[in-house]
């Protein structure tokens, strides 16, 4: 029991992670709060429901997704964020907002407001283990779900550790003006941020669709759960997204399985309260120290 009740914190805290992940690079490039990251995955994954219901296969329909979602993250920090990023912190987040609220109203326009069914990317039975440790049951679309984590994070390690662009996007995520004077450009790699970031919310979307069904409030729930394994690994650090998302699911499940189902939210929002006043870093995060 305890072990599936792990296995099962360890799939929903992989989309907490990758939710995570998605705030924490805009943020860290760019030092925009994007609160429309949950509705542009959610405006993303109507444009995959119409075209499955096109009699598209689902696969196809995520693949023809995902870079129309990294097009859409380019046009909204080239044509919104871009023009604006020398106003304050508040001005961006109240941008993103506005964000929020033209995508929510265009898909009410577009497809209305009842709940529409989503197909699994992948279906069948569950893979059961049985041996001296009990009953383990692993869920095929869990399993897709931990596997897209672990291949993102191997290669979001690799393209920060070893390759230009990544140690690009580190130079503007340490100093934008000093990154520019080396000769790298800044708004490209905003312009990259922003393009995965987006990504990753229609490919999260698109994995909690069958679940959730696809509704103009689908995402709302991820992107709160997002923020907090963000706040709670760091929010300026990538493992700290990771292992944020995972301990938090974690901990949910087990507050859902032996307390209450009710409070899983609740638990949620009381974490954020008390890291900030800890350590209000995050868990991973590090220490500014400045001049004064």
């Amino acid at each position: 029991m305890l072990l599936n009740q792990l296995i099962l914190g360890l799939s929903i805290g992989s989309i907490y992670s990758l939710a995570a992940l998605g705030l924490v690079f805009v943020y860290k490039v760019t030092k925009v709060v994007n609160f429309a990251f949950g509705n542009m995955g959610m405006f993303m994954v109507y444009v995959a429901y119409s075209l499955i219901a096109l009699k598209i296969n689902p696969l196809v329909a995520l693949l023809i997704i995902l870079p129309l979602s990294a097009l859409f993250g380019y046009v909204v920090e080239k044509f919104t964020i871009r023009p604006l990023k020398k106003l304050s912190h508040g001005s961006m987040l109240i941008i993103t907002l506005g964000i929020l609220m033209i995508l929510e109203g265009l898909v009410l326009q577009l497809w209305g407001t009842d709940y529409k069914g989503f197909p699994e990317i992948v279906k069948g039975r569950p893979i059961i283990f049985r041996g001296s440790f009990g009953i383990l049951i692993f869920r095929k679309q869990d399993i897709l779900i931990f596997s897209i984590l672990i291949s993102i994070a191997l290669v979001l390690f690799m393209l920060l550790k070893y390759t230009k662009i990544g140690i690009a996007i580190r130079a503007v995520a340490e100093n934008d003006e000093i990154a520019q004077l080396m000769g790298i450009n800044s708004n490209a790699i905003a312009a990259s941020s922003w393009m995965v970031s987006v990504s990753l919310a229609a490919l999260i979307a698109f994995l909690v669709a069958p679940k959730t069904y696809v509704s103009p409030a689908m995402m709302l729930y991820y992107q709160i759960e997002g923020f907090t394994a963000a706040v709670l690994g760091g929010f300026e650090s990538f493992t700290g997204a990771i292992l944020g998302g995972l301990i938090l699911g974690i901990l949910e499940n087990f507050v859902a399985t032996y307390i209450s189902v009710e409070l899983k939210v609740t638990f949620s929002l009381l974490l954020i309260v008390l890291i900030l006043f800890i350590r209000p870093e995050g868990i991973f995060g590090r220490t500014k120290v400045e001049k004064v």
